[in-house]
């Protein structure tokens, strides 16, 4: 497995594990009435904005999946900017890896 898929990998399970959290938190709310003072339909966009995160990571991983051609290599590495930038508001989470931050110029 190459360096990039192995360091994607533990990304997107870092992520997926983010999401789990912050879905656990919608539903928590909603189950405690918190939720009383958001409006339902920003509730709704709350949970479909997860689902949509969910969706961006799986399309992520199969681009780089591809074979290690290098012609391949530009797609692989934009789908793990896209990984690091879904990563970056859980930056200061004790879990999150500096690698992980995007620099400027990437």
């Amino acid at each position: 497995m190459s360096t990039v898929l192995t360091n994607t990998t533990e990304l997107v399970r870092f992520l997926l594990a983010r999401l789990d959290e912050d879905d656990a938190a919608l539903k928590a709310r909603r189950r405690a009435g918190d939720d009383s003072t958001t409006p339902s339909a920003t509730m709704e966009r709350l949970r479909a904005d997860l689902q949509a995160k969910r969706q961006i990571i799986g399309a992520a991983q199969q681009l780089l999946l591809l074979r290690d051609q290098p012609s391949e290599k530009p797609v692989r590495d934009g789908a793990s900017l896209i990984l690091r930038y879904l990563a970056f508001p859980y930056a200061d989470h004790p879990s999150f890896r500096g690698e992980w931050l995007v620099t400027r110029g990437h």
